[in-house]
C-alpha cells in the first residue's frame, strides 16, 4: 500500500483506535508508540546486474514498559498528529510504499507490508504481512517465459510439460547467463567501494 493511501485510510476513520495485526494470531500489543517515521531511499543491484532505485516510508512501532498502566491502542487521530509533525520537517512521498517496522521484547523485529486497512467492530484494523525476500532476476526470466507462452504458435506448443521445462531454468539459474563476469560490469558498478574485504556473491 502506498503512503498516501495508508494515511488517507487513517484520516477517513480518525476517531477509531488503530489495531495492527500480523496474522497467525500475532498482533502489535496495545500501548504501542509510533516512535519513528523514516523516509528510506534504496539503491541496489540484483544478481542479474540490474540496478534499482525506489523509496519507501517506514513507520516504526515500539511497545514501552507500561507497569501499572492500562495500555490502549493509539487512535488514528493521534497517529496522524505524529505524522503531521514529521511532515512539517520532512516531506513524505505519497507514492512510496508504506511499511511498518515492529519488534517487541524477546522477539525479532520484522518489517511488514500493509495489506489492508478497514474498520472492524469499532476499531481500524491494519493487516500486515512480513516482507519477503525475492530474486528480481528470476522474476524477469519468468516474465519472459510467460510472454513466450502466451504468444506461441498454437495449442501443440503449450503443453504443461513444455511450460514446466521452460520455467525451470528461469527459476533455478537466475544468476548464470544474465549476469556479466564479475571483472567488468559488476566490479565497475561497485568501484566506489573499497576493494579490501568486499566479496561479491553473484
Amino acid at each position: 500500500m502506498k503512503t498516501a493511501e495508508f494515511l488517507s485510510a487513517l484520516r477517513g476513520h480518525a476517531g477509531l483506535p488503530v489495531h495492527f495485526s500480523l496474522g497467525r494470531g500475532r498482533a502489535v500489543p496495545a500501548g504501542y508508540h509510533l516512535t519513528e517515521v523514516k523516509r528510506v531511499a534504496f539503491e541496489t543491484m540484483d544478481c542479474g546486474a540490474a540496478t534499482h532505485r525506489w523509496q519507501e516510508t517506514h513507520f516504526e512501532l515500539w511497545v514501552p514498559p507500561l507497569r501499572g498502566l492500562r495500555p490502549v491502542h493509539m487512535p488514528a487521530e493521534k497517529f496522524l498528529g505524529i505524522v503531521g509533525r514529521v511532515e512539517a520537517a520532512l516531506s513524505l512521498d505519497g507514492a512510496a510504499e508504506a511499511k511498518v517496522f515492529f519488534g517487541e521484547h524477546g522477539r525479532s523485529a520484522v518489517l511488514c507490508t500493509i495489506e489492508e486497512v478497514a474498520p472492524v467492530s469499532g476499531r481500524l484494523e491494519v493487516r500486515l504481512a512480513a516482507d519477503a525476500a525475492r530474486c528480481k532476476a528470476a522474476e524477469r526470466r519468468l516474465e519472459g517465459v510467460a510472454a513466450k507462452i502466451t504468444s506461441c504458435c498454437g495449442p501443440s506448443c503449450c503443453r504443461g510439460e513444455k511450460v514446466a521445462a521452460a520455467a525451470q531454468p528461469a527459476a533455478t539459474a537466475c544468476c548464470d547467463s544474465e549476469a556479466p563476469p564479475q571483472d567488468n560490469a559488476i566490479t565497475a558498478a561497485l568501484s566506489p567501494f573499497p576493494a579490501a574485504g568486499l566479496r561479491l556473491a553473484f
